[in-house]
């Protein structure tokens, strides 16, 4: 609870620092010099936060990806495995891990770019290059996004799976009880 509330906190310091900095118009990368001062005068309680930023990203990484990969390798591939060993048909169950899968290495991709994309960024010195300093934030912030729509897709699978199961259960009962009615 106490890493949430400082990742959290870590997070709002970090959108505060950043939200100040207006968003560049899409017709000019120049920035003022007002920028350019504000982001240098906040360099270093920027980069502290980004890099607690990283390192905290870094943990709940791991811990989801483990979760993932027991779903997929746990769960999901020893049901669909059981099932085709007592001859059902999974098709639909086979086809949506599949997809989990597939989405489970968009995930871990999705996150290795935005990790080396977070390294980077904190081996700018933003007092020296400011500029490149809230290009490479920019470029985080879309990385973390990407990561975020993996994150949501898993869970939808998930969820498509769930319900999978809850069709296949629903079918075979109903099978099992013509069956034992007869």
């Amino acid at each position: 609870m106490k890493k949430l509330i400082i990742s959290l906190s870590i997070m709002i310091i970090t959108v505060g620092i950043f939200a100040s900095l207006p968003a560049r118009a899409q017709d000019t990368d120049v920035m003022t010099d007002e920028h350019i001062a504000r982001i240098k005068s906040n360099c270093a309680s920027a980069l502290a936060t980004l890099g607690q930023i990283r390192t905290n990203d870094a943990l709940v990484y791991v811990n989801r990806n483990q979760s993932y990969f027991s779903i997929s390798d746990k769960l999901i591939a020893r049901l669909n495995s059981r099932l085709a060993l007592n001859r059902f048909d999974t098709t639909p169950l086979a086809k949506i891990a599949t997809e989990y899968n597939g989405a489970l290495t968009d995930f871990r991709t999705a996150y290795n770019d935005y990790s080396r994309v977070m390294t980077d960024l904190v081996k700018i010195d933003c007092s020296r290059q400011p500029v490149g300093f809230y290009d490479k934030v920019g470029e985080a912030r879309e990385m973390r996004q990407d990561v975020y729509d993996a994150i949501k897709k898993l869970h939808t699978i998930i969820d498509q799976y769930r319900q999978a199961v809850d069709t296949f259960k629903q079918q075979h009962l109903t099978k099992l009880k013509a069956n034992t009615n007869e």
